[in-house]
């Protein structure tokens, strides 16, 4: 029997599966079994996924009415027959080595799940690193409980999530996640389905390894596109739906008061991020100007309109503190936004720094050093 099986489930992905599958294929470690959930597609997804099944026998796919995520990774547990389970989304691709990295240091010997980081992606050039908060190593018992749980779900002072929530940068004993999918299934939910199973399920865990290692490419919206989730007039009504569902499973473990508090500044925000369906911001509490490091009326590049660009130009807005000389962004025609340019623009302009505003590290330091290359002095680029 084969030790990992794979689940990924497709929606008229057309465009993507092909890619997907061939990275799930393609692995090193070749001992796999993969079952590929068509979930009612009704482009050529269902036809791509039977052909590239036609060449391999490791591939099992089901072909099903539109029945929602949930239920189509349920439908795909519920076919496997490996000890472990993990999930690839159908637009996303995996580093071809991670399955045989995860054999070779025997990390699933008796342990209930397998965390790792994810990479990112909206294009060759926007790409950021997401690797979990937590050292690398194999937590038992005693130290999910001290180190882990206090900051699991929800951080308060970084509004964000402890452990990420995502199923599919992590790997489950079989038995574990069959049981919370299923408890999950009559959930009726879309935004939090992910949340939902995770951290219920990580209170059963008695063994828990990081990897500090990013190995799975999560392929993001374009800027700018507002998830469906968001414009779902029911929102707020499945919003509730599921902060009552885990407050029941919260109330009735060890932990209920740690866990109750992070649960109470998890839906207070997921409440304010429905003010995106009407353009609004959100972010203001998540990323502060850097003020003690620029001079106050200077003349400022602002460099990057994501979350953070967004929020520090908001702020300036308000405190009027300095000048923004340009704002550019190497995706600025993906915003509606008339101000935000080309980053050539700022050759056009005269300015004192330039703010690299943008999450995650290494993204800010590649930034970094092509401004060098093109001439920009160290000395006027201000990272956070």
């Amino acid at each position: 029997m084969c030790k990992i099986g794979v689940v990924v489930t497709v929606f008229n992905l057309e465009q993507y599966i092909e890619c997907c599958l061939s990275s799930i294929l393609q692995q090193t470690y070749q001992e796999i079994e993969l079952v590929v959930v068509d979930d009612g597609s009704t482009d050529s997804s269902g036809a791509v996924c039977d052909r590239i099944a036609d060449s391999d026998r490791r591939i099992k796919v089901i072909h099903q009415k539109r029945q929602g995520p949930i239920l189509a990774r349920l439908h795909g547990v519920e076919h496997v027959t490996a000890e472990y389970v993990t999930f690839v989304d159908g637009d996303d691709w995996l580093d071809k080595n991670l399955y045989q990295m995860i054999m070779d240091r025997q990390m699933l010997k008796e342990t209930d799940m397998v965390c790792f980081g994810i990479f990112r992606y909206r294009g060759e050039n926007d790409v950021y690193r997401s690797a979990c908060i937590f050292k690398e190593g194999v937590y038992q018992k005693t130290d999910i409980e001290k180190e882990m749980i206090p900051q699991l779900f929800w951080n308060s002072e970084s509004c964000t999530y402890g452990l990420d929530p995502s199923l599919c940068s992590k790997i489950f004993r079989k038995e574990l996640l069959q049981k919370h999918l299923n408890n999950v299934s009559g959930l009726d939910i879309h935004y939090g389905e992910d949340i939902a199973v995770l951290y219920p399920l990580f209170l059963e865990c008695n063994r828990i390894t990081i990897m500090e290692e990013c190995f799975y490419y999560h392929r993001m919206r374009k800027r700018n596109v507002i998830p469906p989730y968001y414009q779902d007039v029911q929102y707020f009504e499945k919003l509730y739906r599921l902060y009552h569902y885990l407050y029941e499973k919260f109330s009735s473990c060890n932990y209920g008061e740690v866990l109750l508090r992070q649960l109470d500044y998890f839906y207070m925000y997921s409440v304010k991020l429905e003010k995106i369906k009407y353009g609004d911001l959100v972010f203001e509490e998540r990323y502060l100007f850097p003020f003690d490091k620029i001079e106050k009326g200077c003349r400022l590049v602002l460099y990057g309109a994501g979350e953070v660009g967004q929020t520090f130009q908001r702020q300036l807005e308000k405190t009027h503190f300095c000048q923004i000389a340009c704002w550019v962004d190497q995706n600025y025609h993906l915003y509606h936004k008339k101000e935000i340019q080309s980053i050539e623009s700022m050759e056009k302009v005269e300015y004192d720094c330039i703010l690299i505003a943008v999450y995650g590290r290494e993204t800010a330091v590649a930034i970094k050093d092509n401004l060098i290359k093109t001439g920009v002095e160290v000395s006027k680029i201000i990272m956070l």
